[in-house]
């Protein structure tokens, strides 16, 4: 019986206090073993507990669960806090136990043999280390661990993702805005200056939300509230890391555009060439290639995607396929749209818009950027 040096680590915490749990019941011949209360309470730095065989004391064990690929390791400030907790279990240990699934580091295993000397000194419990290579040993030594965790983790998902939107969330209620031409009416006029060469002879009472002036040259940025925005996320939820993984997006539903922005500029606008993102209106598609892997609990979040949808309330359906090296999954999102009408006078109509505008027309609601901020 050989367990391999690169043994797949537990995918989260509580699976690998249930493995510190079974190998070291095995290791003390101690069937009583425990875990030390329930999620939430104060476990004075012991997660596990038992007498060994042959012992009349307590031993304890403290699990910390480090992630799998970035090198995390256990700090000499996590084991001073631990043994500040560990002092007010009762009754009082004599042995306790660091397990975690961080690598062997030289630094900590020094720092730990000086807390070990110093608590022999001072008539305290022993402190012992034991990193995820450690661990390893201990389970090619005992045969009842060794054969029930390779059997629980053949049956485990090492890839698995999780597609949602930044919130977390699969469902989203949008409310995008339109402008709706109503009845013809100018409102009160007064007379202002007038000058031969002035356009502006009379000017309408009343507070302004925006104002546009059709044909100038505009280098004012307007806001497209009939715009919906929203960002993907990406979580890799197994315990192996997702590498050369690309989404893609059919975009199902009632929609007029997709567009990287809502804003409308008289600026240059450019659009970065290497960007993850990449979208076709046409075919009503979106592309996102992030450059680097998705560790194990890690994610990757979009940058924001807009969406312009038709005036109806209705829902758009996102459906997702996620392509990786030897991995492939697919999804569902859903948005449920609402729009909301905003009434504009043929009247408030700038120059040629005026007459050519018909009652029940629809426009998209621009907004100045520089009167929201």
């Amino acid at each position: 019986m050989e367990a391999s040096k690169s043994l797949r680590k537990p995918s989260n915490w509580q699976d690998f206090e249930n493995l510190c749990k079974k190998l070291w019941g095995e290791v003390w011949s101690c069937p009583e073993i425990k875990k030390n209360g329930r999620i939430g309470q104060s476990q004075n730095g012991v997660d596990i507990y038992g007498i060994p065989k042959g012992e009349s004391q307590f031993y304890g064990i403290q699990c910390k669960g480090k992630d799998e690929y970035t090198d995390k390791q256990f700090t000499e400030n996590e084991i001073l806090r631990e043994i500040e907790n560990a002092k007010h279990f009762k009754p009082d240990l004599k042995k306790l136990y660091f397990t975690t699934t961080a690598v062997k580091d030289v630094k900590i295993e020094a720092f730990i043999r000086e807390k070990y000397i110093e608590h022999l000194k001072a008539g305290l419990f022993e402190v012992h280390l034991f990193s995820w290579e450690d661990i390893v040993d201990l389970i090619d030594e005992n045969r009842q661990t060794h054969d029930w965790y390779l059997n629980s983790q053949k049956f485990k998902t090492k890839k698995e993702v999780k597609i949602t939107f930044n919130d977390g969330l699969k469902e989203m209620d949008g409310v995008v805005s339109f402008l709706k031409v109503i009845d013809n009416y100018r409102g009160k006029m007064i007379p202002t200056y007038q000058t031969n060469d002035s356009p502006f002879n009379y000017v309408k009472l009343g507070p302004i939300k925006s104002f546009k002036i059709e044909g100038l040259f505009d280098f004012d940025t307007y806001i497209n509230l009939s715009y919906l925005g929203f960002k993907i996320k990406i979580h890799n939820t197994g315990s192996e890391p997702i590498e050369e993984y690309k989404l893609r997006i059919d975009v199902v539903g009632n929609i007029l555009d997709i567009s990287e922005t809502n804003l409308k500029s008289g600026n240059p606008h450019f659009t970065f060439i290497d960007s993850p993102l990449s979208l076709d209106s046409a075919d009503k598609k979106i592309s996102i290639t992030p450059k680097n892997m998705l560790v194990g609990s890690d994610s990757f979040l979009s940058d924001e995607i807009f969406i312009k949808p038709k005036h109806d309330e209705s829902k758009i359906t996102l459906k997702w396929i996620l392509f990786a090296k030897d991995f492939t999954d697919s999804g569902e999102l859903t948005i449920n749209v609402k729009p909301a009408f905003e009434p504009i006078c043929k009247g408030e109509l700038v120059d040629e818009e005026r007459f050519a505008a018909k009652i029940g027309d629809i426009r998209d609601h621009l907004v100045s950027k520089t009167l929201l901020e």
